[in-house]
């Protein structure tokens, strides 16, 4: 599932921001049941940034077309 394939500091990230923010819940569920980064909508890409504390005008378009910047390799 992705949500293990997920890179250490952005899945903290993530958890921390579910503290405060319950909507990020169902964004970790949601990588739970994906597999791949290509099965990911572009809202919920955005919504990973945001709570994942990255910067996608950082991001360049390979990375974000096979999501390098999110997944360990």
């Amino acid at each position: 599932m992705l949500y293990d394939k997920l890179k250490p500091h952005i899945k903290a990230k993530m958890k921390e921001n579910a503290e405060e923010y319950k909507s990020v819940n169902w964004l970790l569920d949601k990588l739970k049941t994906k597999d791949n980064y290509s099965d990911l909508t572009i809202e919920q890409i955005r919504s990973i940034c945001t709570f994942g504390d990255v910067w996608y005008y950082d991001l360049t378009q390979k990375e974000l077309i096979w999501g390098d910047w999110l997944i360990k390799q």
